[in-house]
């Protein structure tokens, strides 16, 4: 615990100094502040919303959060605007919203630092000897660093104001919620507002859904939970869904939206004919879909392995046939949420700048599960320390490919080389301890 106030008394800091000395960029602000004022002057037509970058394409949650950062940054200030914003997009009123991106970059830290320190604490527990214990904590100090030291994602949140970083903090409240407190229908509910905020969290639901089988042991449990991310996007959708349901689905929910080939970070290899394609489109929904399953049927097998095949069929039964309590490991529901995720951007369309917050703190994590976990104790120090190594790089390599602008064909080449390395540590590592013992549980 003392690493971890270290580590968010630095991360503090910086973020301050990075407010005060690095000039704020703007981007989609703006954009935001248009779409939101729209709606607040009683538009309810997701296709009239829209700003200087175009029309208005995240779901409801969206307006709400961001109409009540507009309230803070323009409460205490002149509200006199030739461009009828209230004064939302001024100097002073951005430079608030910054202060109030620290805040929230900090918060959204500290849950991802008490992420790591639940599976750290797992992984303690499971070894051996002291000698590897101290190791092994070093080890996951390493990588709770690691999530510290990103120049872009401290762009994205404080220089940038993207909606990406809300969104990404609630999720991660959301898994803090699932993997270390047992709460399932409050998860649920977090879940649901990122998913309002920016739909990218959907690529975690291919996971959520597996534990949510696993955790229920009954398909009624499974839909109850279902139900509440549901109930949660009809209730802050209402006031659109009564009006002009099709237009907002239609917008909000854009599954099929083309971006621009010049924002991409991870193709600009390929030529824009093919980036911008239809048949490249469902080559990577192919590869994405393959992936998932084969990753599907590994967790099925594990699941045989460490819980027996009796008990691996019980999701699949309506109703649950007893009242044992299930209790999933913090490291397994933490895997399975972020290896859903990676999947999801190993095969994604494109990449743009901010998308990289989607899967950047994933990424020690899932390289350290599948290369320090329990069964590693017994591993010579030298293979231990080129694990660390080739690990730090692989990270490394992603790091500096979003801060390479405007990508080359260089940096989306050796963005691939990254995640092409750890999807193989994915798919071919063995998959955490899933259920934690009756007796810990009491």
């Amino acid at each position: 615990h003392v690493w971890i106030v270290l580590l968010l008394i630095a991360e503090a800091l910086l973020s301050t100094l990075i407010v005060k000395r690095v000039p704020y960029t703007e981007i989609d602000w703006v954009a935001y502040m248009q779409e939101v004022t729209t709606y607040q002057n009683g538009e309810r037509d997701y296709i009239n919303i829209r700003g200087d970058t175009g029309p208005l394409v995240y779901p409801a949650g969206f307006l709400y959060l961001y109409g009540f950062f507009k309230d803070i940054a323009t409460r205490s200030i002149d509200t006199t605007d030739p461009t009828g914003l209230g004064g939302s997009t001024s100097p002073e009123a951005v430079r608030i919203i910054q202060w109030v991106f620290v805040v929230l970059y900090v918060i959204n830290s500290a849950v991802v630092l008490m992420l790591y320190n639940a599976v750290l604490q797992r992984m303690r527990q499971q070894q051996n000897t002291q000698s590897s214990t101290a190791t092994m904590v070093w080890y996951w100090r390493i990588a709770m660093g690691i999530t510290c030291l990103s120049k872009r994602v401290h762009s994205i949140f404080v220089l940038r104001l993207f909606n990406d970083a809300p969104a990404m903090i609630l999720l991660h409240i959301s898994m803090y919620l699932f993997a270390c407190c047992d709460s399932w229908a409050l998860g649920c509910v977090v879940f649901s507002l990122a998913v309002s905020i920016k739909m990218n969290v959907l690529l975690f639901a291919p996971g959520l859904l597996l534990l949510l089988l696993q955790k229920n042991q009954s398909l009624f449990g499974t839909i109850q939970h279902l139900s509440i991310c549901a109930s949660i996007q009809l209730f802050l959708g209402w006031p659109f869904l009564t009006t002009y349901p099709i237009s907002y689905i239609k917008k909000a929910f854009e599954f099929d939206r083309v971006f621009f080939y010049k924002w991409t970070v991870n193709w600009k290899f390929l030529p824009e004919e093919i980036f911008s394609s239809k048949p490249w489109a469902l080559i990577l929904l192919a590869c994405h879909l393959v992936v998932l399953g084969m990753l599907a049927n590994k967790w099925w097998q594990s699941s045989i392995s460490q819980l027996g095949d009796a008990n691996v069929r019980k999701p699949m039964r309506w109703t649950k046939c007893n009242k044992d309590k299930i209790r999933l490991s913090p490291e397994y529901v933490i895997y399975t949420m972020f290896a859903s995720n990676y999947v999801g951007i190993v095969f994604a369309r494109t990449l743009h700048y901010q998308f990289y917050c989607w899967y950047f703190y994933s990424l020690p994590m899932l390289l350290w599960l599948t290369s320090f976990g329990p069964s590693s104790s017994g591993d010579k120090f030298s293979k231990v320390v080129l694990s660390l190594v080739a690990n730090v790089l692989a990270v490394a390599g992603v790091e500096y490919t979003f801060n390479v602008f405007p990508a080359t064909e260089l940096s989306s080449a050796a963005l691939q080389m990254s995640h092409a390395f750890l999807l193989l540590k994915v798919v071919s590592s063995q998959v955490p301890s899933i259920q934690i013992d009756k007796e810990k549980m009491t």
